[in-house]
């Protein structure tokens, strides 16, 4: 949610260093905190998975097989994006900000709004795999 607020902002900003600086701003809080959250992601997910494994033994396959490929397979997918989004976007940006360079500013405006598609790639993933999530209980 930090991007979606903060990148708006940032590509409102008048000169190329000020909204590199604001995204880059943004960027840092939100690698960590993304990062972490997908390790949470993960973690609960496999937790969840043997809870439901242990309580349905030989039907859980039955059962569940098929939601639970859709799942995984949509997790790994946002597994990959929201990487891209932190390492492959923010890590760029954040470097060029602490450089103290002026890049082109095309170049600027280009990834903010790379950031703004992969931003709402990642939040429509999520959501998906909360509808995946609730059709599965």
């Amino acid at each position: 949610m930090v991007l979606v607020y903060s990148m708006p902002r940032a590509r409102r900003a008048a000169s190329p260093e000020e909204r590199l600086r604001r995204a880059a701003a943004a960027m840092k809080v939100y690698d960590p905190l993304a990062i972490a959250a997908l390790g949470v992601m993960v973690m609960t997910g496999a937790f969840a998975l043997t809870e439901f494994k242990d309580a349905l033994r030989e039907r859980f396959f039955e059962q569940m097989g098929v939601m639970l490929t859709w799942k995984l397979g949509v997790t790994f997918l946002l597994i990959i994006v929201g990487s891209y989004l932190a390492f492959g976007l923010g890590n760029r940006l954040v470097g060029r900000a602490e450089l103290d360079e002026t890049p082109p500013p095309e170049w600027v405006s280009s990834m903010i709004l790379r950031v703004q598609i992969t931003c709402a790639l990642v939040l429509a993933l999520c959501a998906l795999i909360s509808w995946i999530a609730t059709a599965m209980v």
